[in-house]
């Protein structure tokens, strides 16, 4: 790869990288934290983070 090509794919990066996107990393770390069983889930358009979903399982001993 040229090394103009990289420089426009960094370029086409930080433009898409917007101000709120540290927020959103935020975000998903805290759905994460204390997380034992289950799911996050990122919806991302156009390189941005839209939309989180945490699904969280709780598991039950002995309830037969």
């Amino acid at each position: 790869m040229p090394l103009d090509d990289r420089t426009n794919d960094s370029a086409r990066d930080e433009r898409r990288t917007g101000p709120h996107e540290p927020a959103a990393i935020e975000r998903v770390v805290e759905a994460l934290r204390e997380l034992r069983f289950g799911s996050v889930n990122i919806l991302v358009q156009d390189g941005v983070i839209v939309q989180i979903d945490r699904t969280e399982k709780v598991r039950l001993r002995g309830g037969r």
